[in-house]
C-alpha cells in the first residue's frame, strides 16, 4: 500500500481543504478521492456520489479516500466498510456526521474483543454553538465523549466503576442520561433524544447485570 510519504514525494504534501461553502451538518461528510498514480485529489463527494462513481468504474475501491477525522489517506474499500458499521447505529436518528466522528474517536481506543454496540449523539446544546456529547456504549466501557473548541475529550469508564445509571424524560421528545461513577460523580448528559436515552438505559442495565 501506498504511504502518506509516497504521497507527499509525488506532490501531494498536504490533507485538502474542503470548499468553505460545503455545508457538512446538511451534507454530510466531505469526501476528497485520490487516483491512484494521480497527484492532485478531487472532490469534495458526498457518499452517494461516490457510490454513483464506483458503479460507473470511474474511480476504484483500491483507489485513496480522505475525510475530516480520517488520520490517513485510505482505500475505499477500508473506510465504507467502517462506514456500513456507522449505518448500523443511526436507526434512532443520530446526526450521521456526529456519530462518525465518535465511532471513529472510540474505535482507536478499544481493547481486545472490544465491540461498539451502542452510540447517542446529544442533540446541540445551544443555538450558538456546534459542540455536542456522545454516549458509546461497548461490552467493556461506558464512553463520554465531549466536543472541544479543538478536538474531543474521551472519558473510559469500565462497567464496574459504574455505580448506576438513570434516564430523565425532559418533555419535547429529548431527555437526560446519567451515571454515577464509584459511587462519587455523577455525569447528567441533557438533550439526547429520548429513544436515545432509553436505548441506553436499557443496555446500560444490561451491562451491571
Amino acid at each position: 500500500m501506498t504511504d502518506q510519504n509516497e504521497y507527499s514525494e509525488s506532490g501531494l504534501s498536504s490533507y485538502p481543504d474542503h470548499n468553505e461553502d460545503w455545508n457538512e451538518e446538511k451534507e454530510g461528510l466531505a469526501f476528497s478521492i485520490l487516483r491512484r498514480g494521480a497527484t492532485e485529489p478531487g472532490g469534495p463527494y458526498t457518499e452517494e456520489q461516490i457510490l454513483q462513481m464506483l458503479n460507473e468504474d470511474k474511480i476504484s475501491k483500491k483507489d485513496y479516500v480522505f475525510f475530516q477525522g480520517l488520520s490517513d489517506w485510505r482505500p475505499l474499500e477500508d473506510v465504507f466498510e467502517i462506514h456500513e458499521k456507522i449505518n448500523h447505529f443511526i436507526d434512532d436518528g443520530q446526526d450521521k456526521y456526529k456519530l462518525g466522528e465518535a465511532f471513529r474517536e472510540v474505535s482507536n481506543v478499544l481493547t481486545h474483543n472490544e465491540e461498539i454496540y451502542y452510540i447517542a449523539v446529544q442533540n446541540r446544546a445551544g443555538i450558538l454553538t456546534k459542540t455536542r456529547q456522545c454516549v458509546i456504549i461497548t461490552n467493556r466501557h461506558l464512553f463520554h465523549l465531549t466536543e472541544k473548541r479543538v478536538g474531543y475529550e474521551l472519558e473510559a469508564h469500565s462497567w464496574r466503576s459504574i455505580s448506576n445509571t438513570k434516564m430523565l424524560d425532559d418533555k419535547k421528545d429529548v431527555g437526560t442520561f446519567s451515571f454515577l461513577i464509584e459511587n462519587e460523580r455523577r455525569v447528567d448528559i441533557p438533550g439526547i433524544p429520548m429513544a436515545q436515552v432509553r436505548r441506553l438505559f436499557e443496555l446500560s442495565c444490561e451491562m451491571k447485570d
